[in-house]
């Protein structure tokens, strides 16, 4: 069978041999129709493949009849959405239709109404013409009736005025007066402008004349009649001279109060002259009398503050019906100022006689009675104001308040704060010189401190060094007067805070810093007086030694850990005030910032909005002002900007960083006298017990460079068979070490006074380095650097360089023992060693000293370093014994050759070997090595 060809050729279509028949068909049926052709389907479909082609035929036939079906079912679908949709597209064409009809009626309307516009304007401005040249010449017709009014009764007018001046009717008088100035200010360009002057001038001094009398009656019985107070205010008001009634009314309300002010009048006596003289000799009567002077002006002020704002809180109700509502605020402004105007030198006078301001010559009473004075100055302060603000804050709610200036209320708080500098004047030069003054005031307590301090060991030198009564009465008495300073610092510190407001911060620390150094300086003192007075006789002290000695002697040790106890809580103190003063500083500059916005008009844009008064203010921030105003711009090493520098200054003192409110890394010493006469306090004590525990020791080997035994040569006698025993002093050493122990455990078992001991324990070894500077010198060691006599005298750095030394067992702690025994044997151990270094000290030193050592004297000398070392063996205390006591016991019985050889091996460079060079040298030519 031929195979059919339709209409046009098969297009190439590149496919590959292995895509069947059934996949070409079925990918050109489903190409895009610009692509799909009949011809080539069916010439395709028609290819003669092998198979029955009407069986193909019928297959394409029916994917025809299917393919239509689905066309006409498609189509039926869209016909029917287009049948619903025609009704909604035909209403929405009505609507636009309708839209656009009246869019052109619209359009018509407006050029209907353009054109009338024209046309109604041309009507107004002819309209608007007429209206303004009737309203000029109504303006002219008025101006003409006024001027031939005030000529036509010019002169009847001013003829009117002297009848009525001298009737004293002085109401229609000032009417008078008001018409002639209006004719005046109407006639002004006419003729004779000079004559007219003269005259109303003429008639307002007359006025004014006879006014005044009625004006100082009206102010006389004001406080029973206020209705001639009233007429006056009108008067003057129309004669434009409100100024001069307020300034009569403001002297004349206050005058209740400067008369009780000036009725107090105690006898204050002068401070120099004869008086001090009297006051030196019999200052206890002098004192007790000034005293109640201060007692009673203390009193007696409270009284009169409450009398002044007792007169303010009548002010207000007396000028709201005198002066009207608007003027409450100024008025009593005014009349508070006057209150102190006249007052304030005699105020001045009245401090000045409770304490004087100046530094030089003699001062009765105190400084606490200044700043008490100060701080009820500030309460009145506080409540004035309070008093003053609400009479505007009442105004500013009322419906008065509509013509108001000082909207805000700035310029009454302004001027409120200049009432306040004006009150707290006469405490400036106080505030001044606090660091001073405060330096004055505290040296006189100071001074019955120390007197007090001296005598209390005064006692222990008249009794004797063996008197236990007066030595415990000593050191009973050193303890309540230790932390005696204490009290008078913190009133320092007060004193500060209220009079400075962290202003003059670093002179006033350096006040209180010399005030507490003092005082420790004079316990150190004291101290030092009874360890001289117990050593003066040293074998008084030893023959007579009992463990109430030192216990006696370790009380020294809570006076001093009391001090420094105490001295830590007040230096935290110290850093929280500051701290306070710091942020109260901040708050009060972030104030003054908000006023000077609102006086430029930044605070407009200010997201804390602009300034309004406050109804009240706190004692605290009116201290804030005053100290601002007084000391903040004294400080003469800072510039316009000295709040921000002292405020940096206090913030750094307190300890916290000027960039955030966070701890600073490095601490602050506030107090750097403190510490340093801290240090001289401890070391005092340390040396006091030292002296009193060591007093035995001491004794027994004051001598033993000149003992016989050093050279006593061998014998035959049936004693030296035996061996050599320990010599006496020897054995009295340590049987003294060995009885330290029990004298240390009493106060180490009372916790209280051990907590107290540990605070100034510190250091507490450093009371044998005198010993082992001497032990070296004694050996013909030229060392001079601590740091080597330390090595020498620690003793661990040296064990390799001797002969031998008994290796330290480390303690094993005992779990059992609980934290109280723990701290008892440390405390035990520590002063045992401390003691232990400079007994071990002294005897090496003392043993230096020894002119010559025989083969009996080294055997001596061998046998009372083994005691010793057993001794300190015994006492199982960490470093002892000492390794150079059993290396001198070594040398003393060493081989002549072998000790040459070992002394020729040193190396000199080195300081510590140089150092056991010379204490070997000194040995062996003691024994007389060469």
């Amino acid at each position: 069978m031929s195979k059919p060809n339709i209409a046009s050729p098969p297009a190439s279509r590149g496919m590959t041999p292995e895509e069947t028949l059934e996949q070409q068909l079925t990918a050109m049926l489903n190409s895009p129709g610009e692509e799909f052709s009949v011809a080539t389907y069916l010439n395709l479909a028609l290819d003669d493949s092998g198979e029955d082609l009407q069986q193909r035929m019928a297959e394409l036939a029916l994917q025809f009849q299917l393919s239509t079906q689905s066309c006409h079912e498609e189509i039926g679908r869209i016909g029917a959405e287009l049948q619903a949709i025609l009704p909604r597209c035909h209403a929405d064409v009505g609507r636009v239709g309708v839209g656009l009809d009246g869019m052109k009626q619209d359009a018509a309307a407006l050029l209907e109404s353009t054109s009338m516009k024209s046309e109604t304007e041309e009507e107004v401005s002819t309209s608007l013409e007429t209206l303004s040249t009737l309203h000029a010449l109504q303006s002219n017709f008025s101006r003409t009736k006024e001027i031939l009014t005030a000529a036509a009764t010019w002169d009847s007018t001013l003829s009117s005025v002297a009848p009525l001046l001298a009737e004293q009717n002085l109401t229609e008088a000032v009417n008078a007066l008001a018409q002639l100035e209006n004719g005046e200010r109407a006639l002004r360009g006419m003729p004779n402008p000079e004559e007219r002057h003269e005259s109303i001038a003429k008639i307002r001094q007359q006025v004014q004349v006879l006014l005044q009398p009625q004006l100082k009656h009206a102010l006389q019985n004001m406080n029973t009649r206020l209705a001639p107070l009233q007429q006056c205010v009108s008067l003057y008001m129309k004669l434009g001279k409100m100024d001069a009634l307020k300034e009569e009314y403001v002297k004349n309300r206050p005058l209740a109060v400067h008369k009780a002010w000036f009725d107090y009048t105690p006898s204050y006596e002068p401070t120099g002259g004869a008086n001090a003289a009297a006051l030196a000799e019999g200052g206890g009567t002098d004192a007790l009398r000034n005293q109640d002077k201060v007692s009673n002006f203390l009193t007696w002020l409270p009284g009169w503050y409450e009398t002044v704002l007792n007169l303010i809180t009548e002010e207000r109700r007396q000028a709201l019906a005198v002066f009207g509502p608007t003027m409450v605020p100024e008025i009593c402004t005014k009349v508070i100022q006057e209150c102190f105007r006249p007052i304030l030198p005699s105020f001045q006078s009245r401090l000045e006689s409770l304490y004087s301001a100046h530094l030089t010559g003699p001062s009765k009473g105190s400084l606490e009675s200044i700043c008490a004075v100060y701080e009820a100055t500030l309460q009145f302060l506080a409540l004035a104001y309070e008093n003053v603000a609400g009479g505007w804050l009442d105004l500013m709610e009322s419906s008065n308040a509509t013509n108001m200036e000082d909207v805000n209320g700035l310029g009454l708080y302004k001027d409120m704060t200049a009432f306040f500098f004006q009150v707290a004047s006469p405490f400036a030069l106080y505030q001044e010189r606090l660091s001073s003054l405060e330096t004055k005031h505290s040296s006189v307590a100071a001074k019955l401190v120390a007197d007090d301090i001296k005598q209390a060991v005064s006692a222990v030198s008249e009794g004797g060094s063996a008197d236990l009564a007066c030595l415990q009465d000593a050191t009973d008495r050193l303890k309540g007067l230790t932390t005696f300073v204490f009290p008078l610092a913190e009133g320092a510190l007060a004193r500060f805070e209220l009079m400075n407001g962290g202003f003059h911060v670093e002179e006033s620390l350096t006040s209180v810093d010399g005030l507490i150094a003092g005082h420790a300086s004079k316990i150190a003192s004291a101290i030092q007086s009874l360890s001289s007075s117990m050593t003066s006789n040293e074998d008084k002290l030893a023959d007579n030694f009992d463990d109430q000695h030192v216990l006696c002697a370790l009380e020294v040790l809570k006076v001093a850990g009391s001090f420094k106890r105490r001295m830590k809580v007040f230096e935290g103190k110290t850093q929280e005030r500051i701290k306070v003063l710091a942020e109260r500083m901040a708050a009060f500059s972030a104030k003054e910032k908000k006023i000077e916005d609102t006086l430029s008009g930044a605070a407009k844009t200010s997201s804390d909005g602009p300034f309004t008064l406050p109804d009240a203010l706190s004692v605290v921030e009116i201290d804030s002002f005053l100290t601002k105003a007084v000391c903040g711009s004294g400080d003469s090493h800072v510039d316009e900007d000295a709040n921000n520098v002292t405020l940096e200054l206090l913030q750094r003192l307190a300890g916290v960083s000027t960039d955030s409110a966070v701890p600073t890394e490095t601490p602050v010493v506030l107090y750097k006298e403190v510490d340093a006469a801290m240090i001289a306090l401890t070391t005092s004590c340390h040396a006091f017990v030292y002296d009193v525990c060591s007093a035995v020791p001491r004794k027994h080997l004051r001598g033993i460079s000149t003992m016989a035994s050093w050279k006593e040569e061998s014998g035959n006698d049936d004693l030296a068979s035996y061996g050599t025993l320990p010599q006496t002093y020897i054995t009295q050493v340590g049987e003294h070490m060995l009885a330290l122990v029990q004298a240390l455990e009493p106060f180490a078992s009372d916790a209280e006074a051990l907590s107290l001991a540990n605070e100034v324990m510190d250091g507490v070894r450093d009371v044998a380095l005198q010993y082992w500077r001497e032990f070296l010198a004694s050996a013909g060691s030229m060392e001079k650097n601590d740091e080597i006599v330390k090595t020498l005298m620690n003793g661990e750095e040296i064990l390799d360089l001797v002969i031998s030394a008994i290796p330290h067992e480390e303690d094993e702690e005992d779990e059992e023992e609980d934290e109280a025994t723990r701290a008892s044997t440390a405390f035990c151990n520590a002063w045992l060693d401390a003691v232990g270094l400079s007994v071990t000290g002294r005897l090496l030193e003392r043993i230096m000293r020894i002119p010559q050592l025989t083969s009996k004297g080294c055997e001596h000398l061998s046998s009372d370093l083994n005691y010793i070392v057993n001794v300190f063996s015994a006492l199982g205390l960490d470093g002892h014994p000492h390794p150079l006591v059993s290396h001198v016991a070594e040398l003393s019985t060493l081989d002549g050759d072998l000790f040459k050889e070992r002394i020729s091996n040193w190396d000199r460079s080195d300081p510590t070997q140089a150092a056991m060079q010379c204490i070997e040298q000194r040995v062996a030519l003691m024994r007389g090595v060469h």
